[in-house]
Parts: structure tokens; C-alpha cells; sequence
């Protein structure tokens, strides 16, 4: 007989962190689930999205302060973008993304 024991720490799965009428387009919402800070925003096009909640730069709470721009979260202190796959896609006073790899990791 197999056992469902022992449960990993954190969950594995989809869980609700919010209803949908809670979050309007543009709409920016700090959570804090499964022992970590998150940001829930919803782009132009209506899509909700999850990232880890600080800016990978120097660590802004994009929760707090933070405002979407078409599908993409911005952060509050130097305007970092970052898509919903936690790429950054725009440094507004850089011609490159560096490193190249810069993430708001999600998932």
C-alpha cells in the first residue's frame, strides 16, 4: 500500500488567489500566498498574471506603486517592464536589457 505522505512544504496545483470581478483591466494587486509576496495585475487585454512581487533591480514592491502599460507591469522606481512570463521587456533609459536573463520570476 503506497502512502500520500509526507506533503511537500508548498503546494503544487491552481489555486484561487482572487475573484475575477476583484481585479480590473490595468489593475494592480499585492497577495501574499504560500509564504511569499506576489503582484496580480490584468493587462490591457484582460489576462491576470502572477509574478514574485519584488523588481529583480532593486527590489521595489511592484504591488505597491506599480501600474500596468498594455499587458506589462511597470516598476515604481526606475519604470522596469516586465510581461507576464516575468521577462523584462523595457528599461526606459537603457538600448539593452542587461543581463539579458532579468526576470520577475512567476509561477
Amino acid at each position: 500500500m503506497s502512502s500520500r505522505f509526507p506533503f511537500t512544504a508548498n503546494p503544487i496545483g491552481w489555486f484561487m488567489v482572487a475573484y475575477s470581478d476583484e481585479l480590473k483591466p490595468a489593475g494592480v494587486m499585492p497577495l501574499h500566498y504560500f509564504g511569499r509576496e506576489l503582484v496580480l495585475f490584468r493587462g490591457q487585454d484582460g489576462a491576470a498574471r502572477v509574478l514574485d512581487a519584488h523588481c529583480p533591480h532593486l527590489g521595489a514592491h511592484l504591488g505597491h506603486g506599480g501600474c500596468v502599460v498594455e499587458n506589462n507591469i511597470t516598476c515604481p522606481f526606475h519604470g522596469w517592464r516586465f510581461d507576464g512570463s516575468g521577462s523584462c521587456v523595457g528599461i526606459p533609459y537603457a538600448k539593452k536589457i542587461r543581463p539579458p536573463r532579468c526576470c520577475a520570476a512567476g509561477r
